[in-house]
């Protein structure tokens, strides 16, 4: 009996050794710069994704269409991206990041008021 336990004690050690996962950060804060078109501007980060993750972009203004507020985009190898949204000056936008079945917290930022 003692065997048994001792052999089940192991194996749950064993199992429990495992590191756990570490969560996945959100996303850098991105540049933000005026686009040539009116009431658009472009997002930028160098490396400030999970190299190949999906960068999600929430804007909360209920001004923009429903179709706008939401955007996405892939980083690169090296976590860069890039994305022009519909904002105004102002504005708040979540940014998070998706790997594999793995979600970030978000990162707030607000489009420079002029």
């Amino acid at each position: 009996m003692r065997r048994a336990w001792a052999i089940a004690v192991t194996l749950a050690c064993v199992a429990g050794c495992d590191s756990p996962t570490l969560p996945l950060p959100p996303p850098a804060a991105p540049s933000v710069s005026q686009a040539s078109t009116a009431n658009r501007y472009t997002l930028h980060s160098d490396k400030g994704a999970e190299p190949n993750a999906v960068v999600v972009i929430y804007n909360h203004d209920p001004n923009v269409s429903l179709q706008d507020r939401v955007a996405g985009v892939q980083a690169d190898g090296e976590g860069t991206w890039d994305q022009t949204i519909t904002a105004f000056p102002g504005d708040v936008i979540d940014v998070w990041q998706e790997f594999g079945s793995t979600r970030s917290a978000q990162a707030t930022f607000q489009i420079p008021q002029k």
